[in-house]
C-alpha cells in the first residue's frame, strides 16, 4: 500500500515510517525542514518538503504522492515546554490541528484518497462517571482556561475527520495516550 505520512520526522512519524517500510508499504514522508530529507530517507521513506500550512503546496504533495491512505501526524510541539504558557508553546501544533487538517482532507477527498488516519489526543474527559474512559465518553465541558484552545483544535480533528463525507471513504482518529518515543529534536 501506498501511504503518505504528513509529519513523518516528528516523535511518532520517525517510529511509524520504519515500520510501515519493513511491512511492505510504499511510504511518502513530508517535513516542514529541508534539513531532516536525509533522516527521512534513512527511515525507507521518500522525502518531501512541505508546508501543511500552505493548501497549494498540501494539495501538490498529496496529488503527486497518489497515496491510497494519508496518516496525519502534523504537529510542531516545542522540546521544552512550560504548562504555565501551553496556549503559546502549542499555538503552532493547533494551526496543523486545525488549518492543517482541513488542508490534508481536502486534498486528500480531490486525489481519491479512501483511507485517512489522524492523530488525536484524550486527556481532559468530564469529571464524572468512572476512572476509565473511551471515545464515547465526553470531554470536560469547563477545562482549565489555558487549554481550551489546544482541546478545540483536538476537537476539530476529531469532528473534521470522522465527520468525512467522501463516498467509500474510510477515516478514523487515533488517541495514543502514552507514547514511548524519542523527542523531536
Amino acid at each position: 500500500m501506498k501511504v503518505l505520512v504528513a509529519g513523518a520526522t516528528g516523535a511518532i512519524g520517525r517510529q511509524l515510517v520504519p515500520m510501515l517500510v519493513q511491512r511492505g508499504h510504499e511510504v511518502v514522508g513530508t517535513t516542514r525542514t529541508e534539513s531532516k530529507r536525509e533522516l527521512l530517507a534513512s527511515l525507507g521513506a521518500k522525502p518531501v518538503v512541505a508546508d501543511a500550512l500552505d493548501p497549494e503546496a498540501v494539495g501538490r504533495v498529496v496529488s503527486e504522492a497518489e497515496p491510497e491512505v494519508i496518516v496525519h501526524q502534523l504537529t510542531a510541539i516545542p522540546t521544552s515546554m512550560s504548562m504555565r504558557h501551553i496556549e503559546r508553546d502549542f499555538a503552532a501544533t493547533n494551526r496543523l490541528r486545525t488549518e492543517g487538517t482541513d488542508h490534508l482532507l481536502s486534498a486528500a477527498r480531490s486525489a481519491g484518497v479512501r483511507r485517512f488516519v489522524a492523530q488525536s489526543f484524550a486527556s481532559y474527559f468530564a469529571r464524572s462517571g468512572g476512572a476509565v474512559k473511551s471515545e464515547d465518553d465526553d470531554f470536560d465541558p469547563d477545562p482549565p482556561a489555558a487549554i481550551r484552545t489546544t482541546l478545540d483544535a483536538i476537537r476539530h480533528v476529531e469532528r473534521v475527520v470522522t465527520d468525512a463525507d467522501w463516498w467509500r471513504a474510510w477515516c478514523c482518529a487515533t488517541a495514543p495516550s502514552t507514547v514511548p518515543a524519542p523527542r523531536s529534536p
